[in-house]
C-alpha cells in the first residue's frame, strides 16, 4: 500500500507543478479582465462626474463674470465719478440706490472714498434697497476684507475671498471710481449674495451621483453644510486636490472627481491667486454592485478556465507516462548494447595505450642497454686516464716543492706552470666525460636494480634541498637574476617505491629550471622563485576503471621564468635533445625524468607553461609502487 501511495503522490506533485503556470496566468488574465470590465462598467459613473463638474464650473462663471461686469459698469458710470470727484453724497445715493434696485442678489453697494472711509451704502432689507443711515457707515478697521482691493488697477474688477455673514456666503467685487482727471477716488464694491447661486448648484443632479459640492481655499464647504472643512475630515484627498488641481480618486468608500476654478477677473492679466475647488462624488452604493458583478462575472470566466486547463494537462500527463514507458522499455533494450560498446571502445583504447607504451619501452629499453654498453668500455680508458692524470698532478707539485727554494730559469718556470694549467684542463674534461658517462648509465636502470623500500618523501625533499644549496648560495655562479627555491614539508606521507630514483627527478626538475628557467629571464622579473609542492590525490580520482584504485602523489616544479617555447614542447623528454649544446647542456635531464617516472615509479610526468609566465612540471606516482 505504501508503494502505492508513493506514486500517486508523486503524480499529484507532478499535475500541481503543471498547473501552477497556468493557475498564475489564469489568474493574472482574469485580473487583467476584472480592472478592464470594471473600468467600462465606471465608464459612464466618470463620465457623468465630468459633467457635473464642467456644469458647475459653467454656472459659477456666469455667476461671478455678471458680478465682475456690475463692479466694472459701476466704477466707470459718469455719475458716479462726478460724484466722487466732488464728494457729492446725495448724488453717489442715488446712483447706487438705482443699481440696487435693479440687482435684488446685490446685499449691499458701498462708495469707499480713498482714504478707507465708507461714504454711502445701500443695504436690501425684505427686498427693498434702502439706504443705510450715516450713524451705520464702517470705518476701516470694520472692513479687514479692504485689504485685498489696496491695489487696484483702472478698468479691474476684484473679488475678494469668499465670506459668511449673517449665516449666508457673500462674495464681493470691487472696482475703482476716477474722475475726468484721472485721479482716484475710492471704489465700488459690490457684496453679493451667493444664495441664489448655492441653490441652482444643488439643483444639478446626475443619476448615481452625490450632490455637487464646493469648497473655497480653506477647504471649507460653501455649497452645502459640512460640520468639518474637508481638510480635516480628508486630509489626503485635500492634499491631492491642491497637488494636481483636476483628477479623480477611487477607493472603497466610492470615487471622488475634483477640479479647482480659479474665477477670472477683467483686468490687465490678472486672475485670482487662491482657487476654488469642485468635488462631485460617486457613493459606494452606486460603485459597489458594479464591482460585484465584474468581480463574479471574471470569477466564473477563470473557474471554467481552469477547469478546462486541469483536463488538458490530465490528458497532456497521461500521453506523457505512456511514452515515458516505452521509451524505458526502449531504454532498457539499448542499454546491454551500449554498456558493451562502450567496455569494448575502452579495452581497444586501453589496448592501443599499451601498444604504444610497449613499443616505446623497448625503444628505450635498446638505446639503454646501447649507452650502457657504450659507458661500460668507456669507463676503463677514462679511468686509466683519470689515474694518469692525477698521477701527473701530484708529481708536478711534488717537482715544485723541491725545486721552490732553487731559483729556476724563465723558461723552466713557465713550462712549469703550463704543464700545471694543462693538467687542470685535462682532469676537469674528463671528470666532465665521467658525469656524462654516468648519465648515460642510468637510461639502463630498471626496477630490479634500484632499491624498493618504505620511507618518507620528506627524507627525499631535504636530500635534495642539501645538494641544491651549493647551486643557490654566495658560490653559485651567476644568473640574470637571483632565484629562491622553496620546497613544501613531506612530513607524514609514507610511499612504499624507489627513492633513489624519485629523489633524482625531483633534482633534475629543479636544476633544469635552474638552468634554462631564468636564462634569458621574463621582462620586468627581479627576482625569480621556484617551488615545490607536494600533495595526495584519493583512490576515488584515480580510478583507471579496471578496479585497479590507488592514492596517487603529486609533486609539482613551479617556476616563474620565461617558459617553453612552443615548437620546442613536443621534444623536450626525448633523449639527447637540449636548446643548450655546448653550454652545460646534454639533453638527458628531462628524458631521465620521464623515464623513471614512467619506467621505475608508474607514474606519469606532465608538463604546463605559457611563454613569459614559468613552467608546471607535474609528477603523478602512486604511493604504492607496482
Amino acid at each position: 500500500m505504501a508503494l502505492d501511495r508513493r506514486p500517486r503522490a508523486s503524480e499529484g506533485r507532478i499535475l500541481v507543478l503543471r498547473l501552477l503556470p497556468w493557475l498564475l496566468l489564469i489568474g493574472l488574465i482574469g485580473a487583467l479582465s476584472y480592472l478592464r470590465l470594471l473600468d467600462l462598467r465606471l465608464s459612464p459613473l466618470r463620465a457623468q462626474a465630468r459633467t457635473l463638474l464642467e456644469q458647475g464650473i459653467a454656472l459659477t462663471g456666469s455667476e461671478l463674470a455678471d458680478l465682475s461686469r456690475s463692479a466694472l459698469v459701476l466704477g466707470q458710470m459718469p455719475a458716479i465719478g462726478v460724484a466722487a470727484a466732488s464728494a457729492d453724497t446725495s448724488a453717489m445715493a442715488s446712483a447706487l440706490l438705482a443699481h440696487a434696485r435693479a440687482s435684488p442678489r446685490h446685499a449691499e453697494i458701498s462708495w469707499i472714498d480713498e482714504n478707507g472711509q465708507e461714504r454711502v451704502r445701500t443695504e436690501h432689507l425684505d427686498g427693498v434697497a434702502l439706504l443705510a443711515t450715516s450713524g451705520t457707515l464702517r470705518r476701516p478697521a470694520q472692513m479687514p476684507w479692504l485689504t485685498h482691493f489696496a491695489d487696484l488697477l483702472p478698468a479691474e474688477a476684484r473679488f475678494s475671498p469668499l465670506g459668511r455673514e449673517g449665516g449666508r456666503h457673500t462674495l464681493r467685487a470691487a472696482s475703482p471710481v476716477y474722475d475726468a482727471g484721472g485721479r482716484l477716488r475710492g471704489m465700488v464694491v459690490i457684496q453679493h449674495d451667493l444664495q441664489a447661486m448655492m441653490a441652482r448648484l444643488a439643483r444639478l443632479q446626475q443619476p448615481a451621483l452625490d450632490p455637487l459640492r464646493l469648497y473655497d481655499s480653506e477647504g471649507r464647504a460653501v455649497s452645502i453644510a459640512e460640520p468639518q472643512p474637508l481638510a480635516v475630515r480628508d486630509p489626503e484627498l485635500w492634499r491631492v486636490m491642491q497637488e494636481q488641481g483636476r483628477g479623480r480618486r477611487e477607493l472603497d468608500a466610492g470615487m471622488w472627481h475634483f477640479q479647482d476654478f480659479l474665477p477670472a477677473e477683467p483686468g490687465p492679466g490678472r486672475l485670482a491667486l487662491q482657487p476654488w475647488f469642485f468635488l462631485a462624488h460617486v457613493p459606494r452604493d452606486s460603485v459597489e454592485p458594479l464591482r460585484l458583478a465584474s468581480a463574479w462575472q471574471c470569477l466564473l470566466a477563470c473557474t471554467a478556465a481552469f477547469g478546462l486547463a486541469v483536463l488538458l494537462v490530465r490528458r497532456q500527463r497521461r500521453t506523457e507516462v505512456e511514452r515515458e514507458r516505452l521509451l524505458a522499455d526502449l531504454q532498457t533494450n539499448h542499454r546491454a548494447l551500449a554498456e558493451a560498446k562502450a567496455g569494448a571502445d575502452d579495452a581497444l583504447r586501453r589496448l592501443r595505450q599499451l601498444q604504444d607504451e610497449l613499443v616505446q619501452a623497448e625503444k628505450l629499453a635498446s638505446l639503454g642497454l646501447l649507452v650502457a654498453g657504450v659507458a661500460h668500455e668507456l669507463n676503463t680508458p677514462l679511468g686509466s686516464a683519470r689515474m694518469t692524470a692525477s698521477t701527473l698532478v701530484r708529481r708536478l707539485g711534488e717537482a715544485e716543492r723541491e725545486l721552490g727554494a732553487a731559483a729556476l730559469p724563465a723558461p723552466v718556470a713557465r713550462l712549469l706552470e703550463r704543464q700545471r694549467a694543462g693538467l687542470d684542463i685535462v682532469e676537469h674534461s674528463l671528470e666532465r666525460a665521467s658525469q656524462v658517462i654516468r648519465l648515460f648509465k642510468q637510461l639502463a636502470v630498471d626496477r630490479g636494480a634500484v632499491e624498493r623500500r618504505r620511507f618518507e618523501l620528506d627524507e627525499v625533499l631535504q636530500d635534495v634541498r642539501r645538494l641544491l644549496v651549493p647551486r643557490l648560495g654566495s658560490e653559485a655562479p651567476p644568473r640574470p637574476v637571483p632565484v629562491s627555491l622553496h620546497i613544501a614539508s613531506g612530513a607524514g606521507l609514507v610511499l612504499d617505491s624507489y627513492p633513489g630514483p624519485l629523489g633524482q627527478v625531483i633534482e633534475n626538475l629543479i636544476g633544469n629550471a635552474l638552468m634554462h628557467a631564468f636564462d634569458p629571464p621574463p621582462p620586468g622579473l627581479m627576482q625569480g622563485s621556484i617551488r615545490v609542492l607536494c600533495r595526495v590525490d584519493p583512490a576515488d580520482a584515480n580510478d583507471d576503471g579496471d578496479g585497479d584504485r590507488r592514492d596517487e602523489l603529486e609533486i609539482e616544479v613551479i617556476d616563474d621564468g620565461c617558459g617553453i617555447d612552443p615548437l620546442v614542447l613536443p621534444r623536450i623528454f626525448d633523449p639527447f635533445f637540449t636548446t643548450r649544446r655546448g653550454r652545460g647542456g646534454t639533453g638527458i635531464g628531462l628524458h631521465l625524468c620521464h623515464h623513471f617516472c614512467t619506467q621505475v615509479l608508474g607514474g606519469r610526468l606532465l608538463v604546463e607553461t605559457c611563454p613569459g609566465e614559468g613552467s608546471r612540471f607535474s609528477v603523478r606516482i602512486p604511493l604504492r609502487a607496482p
